[in-house]
């Protein structure tokens, strides 16, 4: 079960960090899927009434769309660092204490 464990962690660590290269290389933000440019603005659409709860939609910018798009992949190389380094450290500690629990 241990091994099933580590396993995940260092699975799903890679993973968040592959991912969140790949949004760092996200070279042009998008607007409901086109291409936005420097000085451009997308203009928020409202597909029905907002109810409670639920974020008022906004316009934003290139540079905005471009911000939210790197932090998330700051983020995601955050969490998955910290994933990997569980998975070594409960590796590296079940692994010695592995071989102290063993009968002489």
């Amino acid at each position: 079960m241990a091994v099933v464990i580590l396993l995940l962690l260092l699975g799903a660590g890679a993973g968040l960090v592959l991912t969140g290269v790949g949004k760092l290389q996200t070279e042009v933000p998008t607007c409901y899927g086109r291409p936005m440019a420097p000085g451009d603005t997308c203009v928020a659409h409202s597909t029905g009434p907002v109810t409670d709860g639920m974020p008022t939609p906004q316009d934003s910018t290139y540079q905005e769309q471009l911000d939210s798009l790197t932090s998330g992949g700051w983020t995601s190389i955050g969490l998955g660092l910290v994933l990997l380094a569980l998975g070594v450290l409960i590796g590296v500690t079940w692994a010695t204490g592995a071989g102290r629990d063993r009968p002489r």
